[in-house]
């Protein structure tokens, strides 16, 4: 008979590793690891105690894909999060610099439960079950014959096998009992998909956690569906070109959304099962429902103030919020306590969770991060919130517990479930038992697309990188031979350059957040966005690798956005985005591009050939589109539309500008220009003399990130996003010490 295979067990301090069943405990719970992050802690666990290198790691546990060094980094750095591993907390994993890492905690290996070794990974040292026990046993005669091993081993099996059964016989004859022992154990969050489509987002759930609604995006309008968990198909009850912040209403029978379409975007309130939408804050994105369902909480995403108005959409008060620079990206209102709570981010990119009550008294700051938190939710008690919170390509969930003197409400965060590939949103139900996600993995690669001159107009398309890592922000260099990028997510991303044809990368940036690489006009240098000094600041580095130099460190939007060739000054986005500076890269001296920034929003800025002119995408009331400023300050509106369109480059005599224009398709990280891609993209040709746009050609995928342009205007490259969206329901995701169960 063949016999199987054991699978070893790993313990060491609190946990338990068990490859049969592909899961790490802590104290018996399960501790959520995607399935990457476990084969790395497998792999450094089964070599303990020794050196495994980056290689060898990147080799065994991504085997068949093209990932960057920075993927083993956040897996590791994952890994020590959730052993616990701190200033003051025990020690696991060791970095050996530029080599790879070591595990060094003491374990234990149990092979079947039936023999337990221990190692010692400092002197790596095993020691036997038997001989741990040696001084515990009485020692043989030393005159005596030493028995053969397998005598020793029956006998040994003879006698266990004796005790047991003279055990059994007194336990059901004299009705001997043993004390019962109860082990608690908590109850681990149980996740479930509860669509498959890969086109699903933006979930809520009703109060009641029998139902959910969503975004699906399988059409070319989007649909907001509503379903029953308990079984049934969705019902499609709105479509629109754009929709998402969904909230359900507190009864259940209506649902707040935004949506955007025929000209009218803004907050709308519609019955739950379908009906007439009705438009209750125009221009706004934000809302929540007061306890009762009588008022509803605009957050104003712009101005720092929170309207509220009725179902009708009549205005009853306006509260002027403190310290909210920048966005309000989510809002909520408690039933428990009457407070509000909404999370914000100033111009130095510091999201904060508040609290205030309704009339406007008693703001006060909960949590403060220099990573993005999208969403906030009460806790049902009202004696906490919870929160995402990203940490690199996944986020996290979080609650923050408010201590009861409610002048001071301090807070203490609480990690809930690490590790989410998710998107900006979440909803949990009334009794605060289940919680609804969607799980939103993607990755990205450049390609190229080549377009015919004007008498040959076909275009080809060809895939340039291969792989699952996160591309962005490609930026052809002044002669259209290379390229650079960034490799890398929120908080660790670093420049490369390659061919434009394809090929090898050469990494210019190590061990930061680097993005946004703009070549100099001799294309020797490249300026970049970074946070190599700790805040975001504008830095420089030669075209073929070497030290990078810092510029200036000053007021950078969170946005990241530099510009330089063909123009002599690097322009870099002002915090809150209305404005750019000129920095002169000799000097690091700048200054305002724009005399008056208060009128709108600008972005994107392109040098033409005579280095004269800029082309910007301006939010300019009362016209929105590309406008042009030249060297004296001159600004003259070219292309007025509601599309957001983006100038890419200009034609080679300088009399009309290439842009690509489409609509918003998904909110990724700062890796991506502005933090959002595009879906039907097309690349226009904007004549400055008014003439007809032409559309030279549509770019033919789903979602693509920011666009660069050759010189000759022959040549687009762009990161590919492949993304898939389905929405998971997780029951009993913080579930209180009361109601854990027990285990006999």
């Amino acid at each position: 008979m063949t016999s199987r295979k054991a699978r070893p067990i790993y313990e060491f301090g609190r946990f338990r590793l068990e490859l049969s069943e592909h899961v790490l405990l802590r104290d018996g719970h399960p501790v959520p690891l995607t399935p990457k992050n476990f084969d790395v802690l497998r792999v450094l666990v089964q070599n303990g105690g020794h050196l495994v290198e980056k290689e060898r790691l990147l080799k065994e546990v991504w085997p068949d894909s093209f990932v960057e060094e920075g993927a083993l980094n956040r897996s590791v750095s994952i890994l020590r999060k959730a052993l616990g591993e701190g200033p003051s907390g025990p020690k696991f994993i060791e970095t050996i610099p530029k080599r790879g890492y070591r595990f060094v905690a003491t374990f234990r290996e149990c092979l079947d439960g039936s023999s337990t070794f221990t190692i010692e990974p400092a002197g790596r040292t095993v020691v036997g079950l038997e001989a741990a026990h040696a001084d515990s046993r009485p020692r043989p005669n030393a005159s005596a014959a030493p028995a053969a091993p397998g005598r020793i081993s029956k006998l040994a099996a003879w006698t266990t096998a004796a005790l047991l059964a003279a055990s059994a016989l007194s336990y059901a004859v004299l009705g001997l009992r043993q004390p019962a022992t109860y082990a608690p154990t908590a109850v681990a969050p149980a996740h479930r998909q509860v669509s498959s489509r890969g086109k699903e987002s933006a979930p809520t759930l009703s109060p009641d956690g029998r139902r959910i609604a969503y975004v699906s995006d399988e059409t070319p309008e989007k649909r907001l569906m509503v379903q029953e968990l308990a079984g049934g198909q969705p019902l499609a009850v709105l479509t629109a070109p754009e929709l998402g912040h969904l909230r359900w209403s507190p009864d259940g029978s209506e649902l707040i959304l935004w949506a955007r379409g025929s000209g009218k975007d803004g907050v709308y309130i519609m019955p739950q099962l379908g009906g007439t939408p009705r438009r209750i804050a125009g221009g706004q994105y934000i809302a929540c429902w007061s306890p009762d369902g009588s008022t509803i909480a605009v957050a104003n995403f712009f101005t720092g103030t929170i309207w509220f108005l009725n179902k009708h959409g009549q205005q009853q008060r306006t509260v002027s919020l403190q310290g909210a620079h920048w966005s309000i990206w989510d809002i909520d209102w408690s039933a428990a306590n009457g407070l509000l709570t909404f999370v914000s981010s100033d111009y130095q990119g510091r999201f904060t969770i508040w609290t205030i009550q309704p009339d406007g008294n008693h703001q006060k700051p909960v949590v403060v991060e220099t990573t993005e938190i999208p969403s906030a939710r009460w806790a049902p008690r009202g004696d906490a919130i919870y929160y995402f919170r990203r940490l690199n390509q996944t986020v996290s969930l979080y609650k923050t517990t408010l201590q009861r003197d409610r002048e001071s409400r301090e807070a203490v965060a609480q990690t809930l479930i690490t590790g989410l590939e998710a998107d900006r949103s979440f909803a949990v139900s009334a009794d605060g038992t289940r919680l609804v996600y969607a799980r939103a993995p993607y990755h990205s690669n450049l390609w190229m697309l080549e377009v015919g001159d004007g008498k040959n107009q076909t275009t080809a398309t060809t895939a340039l990188t291969q792989g699952t890592s996160l591309i962005e922000r490609p930026r052809v260099s002044p002669d259209g031979t290379s390229i650079v990028f960034n490799i890398g997510h929120e908080g660790l991303a670093n420049l490369y350059t390659m061919p434009i044809t394809g090929g090898p990368s050469k990494q210019l940036t190590f061990d930061s957040f680097s993005v946004g690489g703009a070549w100099s006009a001799d294309g020797t240098r490249i300026a970049f966005a970074s946070t190599r000094s700790g805040k975001p600041g504008v830095w420089t580095v030669n075209a073929g690798g070497g030290i990078p130099t810092a510029l200036s460190s000053s007021d950078l939007s969170d946005s990241f956005d530099v510009a330089w060739s063909p123009g002599s000054q690097i322009l870099y986005q002002q915090a809150g985005n209305r404005n750019y500076y000129e920095l002169d890269p000799l000097t690091g001296k700048g200054r305002p591009f724009i005399t008056d920034s208060s009128v709108g929003w600008i972005f994107s800025p392109v040098y033409s050939p005579d280095r004269r002119k800029i082309a910007v995408f301006w939010n300019h009331p009362p016209n929105r589109g590309i406008w042009v400023i030249d060297t004296e300050g001159h600004e003259t509106p070219v292309y007025m539309t509601a599309a957001f369109t983006r100038p890419v480059g200009w034609s080679a005599d300088g009399s009309a500008i290439y842009a690509v224009s489409g609509k918003n398709a998904a909110s990724r990280d700062l890796t991506a220009n502005l933090g959002e891609t595009t879906t039907d993209a097309k690349i226009l040709l904007v004549p400055l003399s008014g003439g007809d746009v032409r559309t030279v050609a549509a770019i033919p995928f789903d979602e693509i990130g920011a666009v660069s342009m050759s010189p000759d205007g022959r040549k687009f490259v762009f990161p590919v996003y492949s993304s898939r969206s389905d929405i998971w329901v997780v029951d009993n995701f913080d579930v209180p010490p009361e109601a854990r169960i027990t285990r006999k």
